[in-house]
């Protein structure tokens, strides 16, 4: 199984990982290893913010891996391939728990899972543990609540949920909004004749979490406690959360939904592109594939008296509570729905829990939901390279082949870039990424009209000048004399 997933993972993203640091993965090693400002010696995680954020574990597990593989950039990758098939087995495991041993159902949406491309991010970037490790705490905490119900009179699990959970929201703060329906699960969980503390006792200890993580970064560190991505400070505006929450929801069942620069495509409410009909017919046989098993594992499973009755209840609780933080900051990004996406292939396992020939139609419909979500996923790949992460690392690649290994400049001279403003700014850098890699910052300065960039010729006359053909490389400018 292991061997599959690793295939199926390989095959799906090793094209997409990037040769070298950029963006805010150059931003962080070159934190660490020069500035020292961000997760350079073991305490600074506990007493150091960095941006606004409080992540203790993200930040050890990063230390652990500069200290360990420096500037190469394999080593840190090779770590994301294997957290990710931890995440694949883990589901597995929590699959084959829910459907009462439907192998195949599990193996289905295993490798659905694995396939998907909010996953993108987690394995193609040096940073990607922030998510990754989040999620295996994530999916740790769901199945250790429900190894909660079904041993009840085994306190262990309750505490474990606790243990996960704790861990989860000091690697990404995002989950903290799972803190209520968590409580409340927990507090359900043990037999009424059970004592108050050993009924309740994690209940109250989940619950304090939070206000343990609000305590450190407001009165200790003194941080704003709802703090987005960029480090933006989190408003209310509900045309944005509107917005974000169709898109959350859409591309979660399928219907690929938002900014191109963010999700490579839309395959709705835009332009249709060839292929785009067969991503729409493979996503509506997802929801219907969801609708159809769920409402036959509730209606035969009810008169059934099946085991987790309530799981679909839970499911939606949670997946409601999972989306709150993305769809609230300031953009969405697909590599938060990746927990959403679990819960809702989970379902899928749990429709198929029925006995002998009750689950042959969800055994159907949740494999055919599975195969077509893979299918999708593997259709709308060649979106892919539109994505901005994956943009910014083929220039990455392309400046350092072209400039830095070509030696196509003096070192330390100032480069005039004719390319977008934010390969400057945020994929170099500034001009860090020439520390990186020739052991001298260099100035750059980059515009996309060719009137900003003659007017950038003549400012500068003794810089050094590329045009930059995205997807293939930067080319010296011969200036006119």
């Amino acid at each position: 199984m292991a061997l599959a997933l690793a295939a199926m993972t390989y095959w799906r993203f090793v094209r997409w990982e990037p040769s070298v640091f950029f963006g805010d993965d150059l931003y962080n090693v070159l934190a660490t290893l020069k500035d020292h400002t961000f997760a350079s010696e073991w305490q600074q995680p506990f007493t150091t913010p960095f941006y606004e954020k409080y992540r203790p574990v993200f930040e050890l597990i990063w230390l652990a891996l500069v200290r360990l593989f420096q500037t190469d950039l394999r080593g840190f990758l090779a770590f994301n391939f294997g957290v990710h098939l931890l995440n694949a087995m883990i589901l597995f495991a929590i699959a084959m728990q829910i459907s009462n041993g439907n192998k195949l159902v599990s193996v289905g949406v295993a490798v659905a899972f694995a396939g998907s491309r909010f996953a993108l991010y987690q394995i193609t970037q040096a940073t990607g543990p922030v998510e990754a490790i989040a999620l295996t705490l994530f999916l740790l905490t769901i199945g250790w609540v429900l190894k909660a119900y079904q041993y009840p009179e085994d306190s262990r699990w309750q505490w474990l949920v606790v243990g996960a959970f704790f861990l989860c929201i000091h690697t990404h703060e995002r989950y903290i909004s799972l803190t209520p329906v968590l409580a409340f699960m927990l507090a359900l969980s043990r037999r009424r004749s059970a004592s108050f503390f050993n009924r309740y006792g994690a209940a109250i200890v989940c619950v304090a979490i939070p206000l343990f993580n609000a305590l450190v970064k407001t009165s200790l560190l003194h941080l704003v406690f709802f703090v987005g991505t960029g480090a933006t400070h989190i408003d209310v505006n509900v045309q944005r959360i509107v917005e974000q929450a169709m898109q959350a929801i859409l591309s979660v069942v399928g219907f690929n939904y938002g900014p191109e620069y963010l999700v490579g495509h839309s395959i709705v409410f835009g332009e249709s592109s060839t292929g785009d009909d067969a991503a729409r017919l493979l996503a509506t046989i997802i929801v219907c594939a969801a609708l159809v098993a769920t409402t036959y594992a509730v209606l035969v499973g009810g008169r059934s008296r099946a085991p987790l009755r309530w799981y679909p209840v839970f499911t939606l609780a949670i997946l409601i509570t999972s989306l709150v933080p993305p769809i609230v900051t300031i953009r969405l990004e697909q590599r938060w729905l990746y927990a959403p996406l679990a819960l809702f292939l989970l379902l899928f396992a749990w429709a198929a829990r029925l006995d002998g020939s009750k689950r042959i139609v969800p055994t159907i419909a949740s494999l055919a939901a599975c195969l077509s979500l893979l299918t999708l996923d593997i259709l709308l790949s060649q979106y892919i390279p539109r994505i901005y992460f994956i943009s910014s690392a083929t220039a990455a690649s392309l400046a350092k082949r072209d400039i830095v290994d070509a030696h196509a400049a003096p070192l330390g001279q100032d480069l005039l870039l004719h390319a977008a403003r934010d390969h400057c700014k945020w994929t170099l850098q500034e001009g860090r990424f020439f520390e990186l890699y020739e052991g001298q910052v260099r100035k750059i300065y980059c515009a996309l009209t060719d009137d900003s960039f003659d007017a950038l010729l003549k400012k500068y006359p003794s810089a050094q000048a590329f045009s930059y053909t995205p997807g293939a490389s930067f080319t010296p400018v011969v200036r006119p004399k």
